[in-house]
């Protein structure tokens, strides 16, 4: 093979493996993302919980409701 040929060979492997990375770098990124906002969603639609007889667990539990509900609006 002539010099020329290897240093296309070695220039067109280079920007292919650099292409390839930067799409797998792109494609976890949305993975990632993706997977956090059904995360979220779950969350958000998991049932309430049963309130408790006891008066101060039942109060501790609305305040971390209302804790809940403020930080989701943030």
């Amino acid at each position: 093979m002539e010099t020329s040929n290897i240093l296309l060979l070695v220039i067109s492997c280079t920007v292919s493996f650099g292409v390839g990375r930067t799409v797998m770098h792109f494609r976890r990124k949305k993975r990632e993302k993706q997977a956090q906002e059904r995360q979220a969603q779950a969350l958000r639609n998991r049932p309430l919980e049963v309130e408790s007889s006891n008066k101060s667990k039942r109060k501790r539990q609305l305040q971390q409701l209302a804790k809940e509900s403020k930080s989701r609006q943030s």
